[in-house]
């Protein structure tokens, strides 16, 4: 088994947490003895940027660092198991029985085990909250107390009245009253947002705008599948619980 998430900084995208888990305690076995070790190759064919993590250790992490601008777009990771040192007579229960129950024999660099290849996306975008790509705008001919949500551009516009949006900006300073205007509009907005990607009508109408592909990009990064979840559990995800935050800003303040 094979994990991994990232981190990203202003200039470096660092792999926080690349693990695996080996089910074969023979294979288990060799990379413990020095004779194999797991192998991580990040590719990603728009950059042409390819580059391999290692690690033979207990701990069971790889670690590594990368510059920003050499991971864009599609990014694949292809774990495998690789000899180090030549094995002799290797046998395992795991291995199918058409290759007969004979030992094996393995050379350095020939491959133990291989898991599927995993693919993400890497986009700034994909880093920040996704309330990136939502804008709270004001028009003239909003009426007071109304919000609507526009879906046309590259940005969802969460529309307001002029004097609605004065008192949002004004408010803005506290962080009690961003963690409530999160739970709210912006909530209502993403959650509006991803229903229109799950309906198959409107998901062909959008799903070129940059805010459909940020919430799609994030959601497989995520391990969310759009399409099988309901829109308030996929908003909670991609907005990492904002309830959380009303809780520890709004609700125990108000309990002092």
């Amino acid at each position: 088994m094979f994990n991994i998430s990232l981190a990203t900084s202003q200039k470096y995208l660092t792999p926080n947490e690349l693990s695996y888990a080996i089910s074969s305690e023979e294979i288990e076995q060799q990379i413990t003895s020095g004779n194999a070790e797991f192998i991580a190759v990040i590719s990603c064919r728009d950059t042409y940027f390819q580059a391999k993590l290692c690690s033979s250790d207990n701990n069971r992490q790889l670690e590594g660092e990368f510059d920003i601008g050499e991971l864009r777009g599609e990014v694949r990771v292809d774990p495998y198991v690789v000899v180090t040192k030549d094995i002799r007579y290797f046998t395992s229960p795991d291995i199918n029985s058409e290759f007969g129950t004979d030992p094996f024999s393995f050379s350095v660099g020939d491959i133990l085990a291989q898991d599927e290849t995993q693919v993400f996306y890497i986009d700034r975008d994909l880093f920040k909250p996704i309330t990136s790509v939502f804008e709270l705008v004001k028009r003239d001919e909003q009426d007071d107390g109304i919000w609507s949500v526009d879906f046309d551009g590259d940005h969802v516009q969460i529309i307001v009245s002029h004097r609605l949006k004065e008192s949002i900006d004004n408010a803005r300073n506290r962080k009690e009253n961003r963690v409530i205007l999160l739970n709210s509009i912006y909530f209502g907005a993403v959650m509006q947002a991803i229903q229109k990607l799950k309906d198959a009508e409107t998901q062909s109408i959008y799903e070129d705008r940059k805010w459909a592909k940020v919430i799609f990009g994030q959601a497989h990064n995520k391990g969310v599948d759009i399409d099988s979840h309901d829109a308030y559990m996929i908003a909670e995800r991609l907005m990492q619980q904002p309830i959380k935050l009303l809780d520890a800003y709004v609700f125990k303040s108000a309990e002092q």
